[in-house]
C-alpha cells in the first residue's frame, strides 16, 4: 500500500523514474534522490508503454507515407528497440546466451552478466527482429497503430507482472533489483486492467481474445522457463520479456480470425 500511495501522491516524480529508466528520451528530473521512488514507479511503467507506443504510431504514420510498408516495417521495427537504447535488447541476448548455454544456475548467471555476446545472443536478436517486422509488415493498415501501442504497453506490463511472480534471482543484487520492493499487491493487478483497457480502445474487440492469449502464453512460458533455469527474474529477463511480448503481441493483432 506504501508505494501506491507514493505514486499516487507523487505522480510526477513516480512517472519521471519509470520514464527516464525505460526510454532514451529526455525527461525532466526532480533534485533528490530517486531511490525512494523506484517502487512506486512500477505503477507507471504501462503508462510509459503508452507514450512509447504512441511515439511508434505516429512515426509509422510519418514513414508510410514516404516509404514503402517493407522498409517501414523494419525501422519501425528498429525504433520500438531504439526508444530503450536498445536496453532490452541487451536483455534478450544476455537471456538467450545463459538460458541456452546448457549450464548450471550459477554459471547461467555468471554468463548473463558478461557484457560479450555469443552466437545465441546474437542469433535471438535477429531472430526478434525479423520477426517483429514481418508482423508488421502482416498487419492490415486499419491495425497498424493499435498494434504499435498495445505491444509498447504489453512489454512493459509484463515486466510488471513478472516481478510479482517471480523472485529476483541474484543473490547479490543488480539493476532489476531497483523495482522489486516487498510490496506486490497492486502494482500487477493494476496494470493488467489498464493493458486490457488499451487493446479493447487501440483494437478492435475482436483481437482482444487472441492478444490476450498471446500475452498470457508468453509470459506464463517465459516466466516458467526463468523460474527453472535460474529461480526468478533479473534485469536481464525482463528487457528480454518485454522483447519477446511485443513480438508476440504483434503476431497475434495480425492473425486473421
Amino acid at each position: 500500500m506504501r508505494e501506491l500511495q507514493k505514486a499516487v501522491r507523487h505522480p510526477l516524480r513516480s512517472f519521471s523514474v519509470a520514464f527516464r529508466f525505460l526510454t532514451i528520451f529526455p525527461f525532466f528530473s526532480l533534485a533528490g534522490d530517486d531511490t525512494d521512488y523506484f517502487g512506486a514507479a512500477r505503477y507507471y511503467f504501462v503508462i510509459v508503454g503508452l507514450v512509447v507506443g504512441c511515439f511508434a504510431a505516429i512515426c509509422a504514420l510519418i514513414i508510410e507515407a514516404v516509404a514503402s510498408s517493407l522498409v517501414s516495417s523494419v525501422v519501425l521495427a528498429l525504433l520500438l528497440s531504439f526508444v530503450s537504447g536498445f536496453l532490452h535488447m541487451d536483455g534478450l541476448a544476455d537471456t538467450a546466451d545463459g538460458f541456452l548455454s546448457s549450464r548450471n544456475r550459477e554459471r547461467c548467471l555468471e554468463i548473463m552478466k558478461d557484457s560479450r555476446i555469443g552466437v545465441m545472443g546474437a542469433t535471438f536478436i535477429c531472430a526478434i527482429l525479423l520477426l517483429k517486422s514481418a508482423a508488421i509488415f502482416s498487419l492490415a493498415e486499419q491495425d497498424l497503430v493499435g498494434a504499435l501501442i498495445c505491444a509498447a504497453v504489453a512489454g512493459r506490463t509484463a515486466m510488471v507482472v513478472a516481478m510479482y511472480f517471480l523472485p529476483y534471482a541474484r543473490p547479490e543484487g543488480g539493476l532489476g533489483l531497483l523495482f522489486n520492493t516487498s510490496e506486490k499487491t497492486f502494482a500487477a493487478p493494476l496494470v493488467s486492467i489498464l493493458l486490457l483497457l488499451f487493446v479493447l480502445i487501440f483494437l478492435l474487440s475482436s483481437k482482444l481474445l487472441v492478444v490476450g492469449c498471446a500475452f498470457l502464453l508468453t509470459l506464463m512460458i517465459f516466466s516458467a522457463w526463468c523460474r527453472k533455469k535460474i529461480g526468478g527474474f533479473t534485469g536481464d529477463t525482463l528487457g528480454c520479456l518485454c522483447e519477446l511480448m511485443e513480438t508476440g503481441v504483434l503476431l497475434a493483432a495480425g492473425l486473421v480470425i
